[in-house]
């Protein structure tokens, strides 16, 4: 049976390096932060490249979405109506965004299994 551990979330002992990547993009660096903060100690080196996926992810995913919000799911080529391509982006990017979250809630989570 699972039971909740009552460990808090604490700062990592190293300050964590951001990749090149994801401080180009502001909105990535914000998610970087955010999980950083999160995780704390739990925070470990083969997790961080799931990091950075992640928080790419979300900036993409974010920025797809506000494209497709001013444009439509629709668009007009050669007069004709097309499914608008940024709805491929928003799925691609959303279904990294739920594999990677996983990943990390793996290593991260509260719950541990006896």
């Amino acid at each position: 049976m699972a039971e909740r551990t009552t460990r808090q979330a604490t700062a990592p002992a190293k300050p964590v390096p951001v990749p090149a990547a994801v401080e180009a993009n502001g909105r990535a660096r914000a998610v970087w932060a955010e999980m950083v903060e999160t995780l704390g100690s739990r925070l470990t080196p083969l997790n961080l490249p799931i990091l950075t996926a992640h928080s790419l992810a979300v900036a993409r995913l974010e920025d797809a979405q506000t494209k497709l919000g001013s444009v439509g799911p629709l668009v007009k080529r050669k007069d004709q109506a097309e499914v608008n391509p940024l709805l491929d982006v928003v799925e691609r990017e959303l279904r990294i965004v739920l594999d990677t979250a996983k990943a990390l809630d793996a290593a991260s989570t509260p719950w541990k299994r006896k």
